[in-house]
C-alpha cells in the first residue's frame, strides 16, 4: 500500500499512541521494509534504521551515515549516526516527547508473524521511558491488505489449484479403474508439471500423502521415498502456489479422498489464502 501518513496518524490518535516506530536491521523486519517502501530491493540496507511515524507532525528517521539516503523518498527529517554513541543520542532525539509507541512486537510472542523486533531493541526503547505496544492492529490495517490486483491474482491462483486438484484425483481414479498402480511420487510429479502449465510458482512441490503418510502434515514424497496408493485408502493433497508476476498472492487448498475402484469419496476440504509466503 502507499505510504498514507494522514491515515496512519488518524489511526495512531484513535489508538492513543504517540507514534509507530519502524525498525529494521539487515532485513530482519519485512513489515517495516514494506511500509517504508524498501521491499523491492532497490535500496540495500545493512545497518540499523529507524522511522518514527508520529501521531502529529512530520515523520523523522535515524539512519547510518553510509546509508544516509535510504529513506529520502519519505517525508520528514533524517538524523544520521556512525558510532554507538551517536546511535544512542539519535534514539534520544528520535523518541523525544514520546511516551507510547507501537512496534512489531507481540507480548509473549502470541502472534509470531508480528514479532519482528528483537528484545534488545525493545529494551533500548523502554530504557528511554517509552512504553512499547504491539503494532499488530496497525499492520493489519496498513500492510496486510490486498488491493484489487492482489485479490484477482489470489482468485486466479485458487482456480488453477482447484483444476490441478481435480486432475490429480481423476488420474488416481483412472488408474484404479484399470488396475494400473500409481504412486504418490507419480501423482506429485504430474501435479508439478501442471503447475508449470498454469504459470504457478511455489516454494515446494505439493503434499501428496497416502494412508499413514497423510498423518504427517509436511510429508513430501520423493523418488527414493514414496508408496503406492491402494484401494480404499486415504489420499491427501495439499497444494499452494501463486502466479509469476511480482505482487501476486498465494492460494492454498487441502483435499482428502478415499478411492474405491472407479469412484472416490471426498473427506474434507480446507481452503486458505495467504498474503505472503516466504
Amino acid at each position: 500500500m502507499p505510504f498514507d501518513l494522514m491515515a496512519m496518524q488518524d489511526a495512531l490518535r484513535t489508538e492513543g499512541l504517540d507514534g509507530w516506530l519502524l525498525y529494521d536491521f539487515h532485513g530482519s523486519n519485512p513489515i517495516a521494509r514494506r511500509i517504508a517502501g524498501l521491499s523491492d530491493g532497490a535500496k540495500l540496507t545493512t545497518r540499523r534504521w529507524y522511522l518514527l511515524i508520529p501521531a502529529d507532525g512530520e515523520p523523522r528517521a535515524l539512519v547510518h551515515a553510509i546509508e544516509r539516503d535510504r529513506l529520502d523518498h519519505l517525508p520528514g527529517d533524517k538524523l544520521r549516526y556512525a558510532s554507538h554513541g551517536e546511535l544512542d543520542a539519535g534514539l534520544d532525539t528520535l523518541l523525544g516527547g514520546c511516551r507510547t509507541v507501537a512496534m512489531e512486537y507481540s507480548p509473549g510472542c502470541a502472534i509470531p508473524y508480528v514479532s519482528r523486533v528483537d528484545a534488545g531493541t525493545v529494551d533500548a526503547v523502554r530504557a528511554r521511558d517509552v512504553d512499547v505496544r504491539s503494532s499488530g492492529d496497525l499492520v493489519q490495517r496498513f500492510e496486510a491488505v490486498w488491493d484489487d490486483a492482489a485479490l484477482a491474482s489470489h482468485q486466479s491462483a485458487s482456480a488453477a489449484l482447484y483444476d490441478i486438484k481435480d486432475r490429480a484425483f481423476r488420474l488416481v481414479a483412472d488408474r484404479m479403474r484399470t488396475g494400473t498402480p500409481v504412486t504418490e511420487f507419480e501423482i506429485q510429479s504430474a501435479m508439478a508439471g501442471w503447475f508449470e502449465d498454469a504459470g504457478l510458482v511455489s516454494d515446494s512441490r505439493p503434499v501428496v500423502a497416502a494412508q499413514e503418510n497423510a498423518g504427517d502434515p509436511h510429508y513430501l514424497p520423493t523418488k527414493a521415498r514414496h508408496r503406492t496408493l491402494g484401494r480404499n485408502e486415504i489420499l491427501l493433497l495439499d497444494l499452494w502456489g501463486k502466479l509469476r508476476p511480482p505482487g501476486s498472492v498465494y492460494a492454498d487448498i487441502t483435499w482428502g479422498r478415499i478411492h474405491r475402484g472407479g469412484g472416490s469419496h471426498p473427506l474434507r476440504r480446507r481452503v486458505r489464502g495467504h498474503s505472503r509466503r516466504p
